[in-house]
């Protein structure tokens, strides 16, 4: 029995007696001093001299085995050995002469994988349509949105081409309202 299995023993044992010297009112030297000066009834109430009884919690970690401890290792787990000769081909099942020769099947055994590769093709070809919609979409937004601002600004030049032309007609009617006035 090893060093680890004596201290696993020992702890929960040395734990109880701890808690239990605990528990008595009269730890300290001073307070058995004056214990020992009491009548033997009030001796008995206060400090019992009964044999030592472990409470029941004290050993359920050396009887518990639910979550056992893990150690920690060094090295990893090792992995079992599978029964394969070595070679090369050690994933071909081996023939004989005498035997006959099995008849091909490709798609033996693949049919899983060739099922996962279609669902990754379709998925990537749906990822890829989609991104296509969006560059559409996003292409469609940009060029309306170029519009939009060349008609904002054709809109501006006509407002301002307006608003010349509307001041020189102001001018030209402050000026003849000059002239009346300067005539009348």
């Amino acid at each position: 029995m090893g060093f680890g299995a004596l201290r696993s023993v020992a702890r929960p044992v040395s734990r109880a007696l701890l808690s239990h010297r605990n528990a008595w009112p009269f730890s300290s030297i001073a307070s058995l001093a004056t214990l020992s000066s009491l009548s033997p009834e009030v001796r008995w109430i206060s400090g019992p001299k009964l044999p030592w009884i472990p409470p029941s919690s004290a050993f359920h970690s050396l009887t518990d085995t639910r979550y056992p401890k893990r150690r920690p290792v060094d090295k990893p787990k090792r992995k079992r050995p599978v029964p394969e000769p070595p070679g090369p081909y050690s994933g071909v099942p081996r023939r004989l002469p005498h035997d006959p020769k099995p008849q091909k099947n490709p798609n033996q055994g693949s049919v899983k994988r060739r099922n996962e590769k279609k669902r990754i093709k379709q998925r990537k070809a749906f990822i890829l349509s989609e991104k296509k919609k969006r560059t559409a979409l996003v292409q469609e937004a940009k060029r309306k949105k170029l519009m939009k601002r060349v008609e904002r600004k054709m809109a501006a030049v006509a407002r301002e081409r307006v608003w010349v032309e509307r001041l020189a007609e102001l001018k030209k009617l402050e000026e003849e309202k000059k002239k009346e006035a300067a005539i009348a």
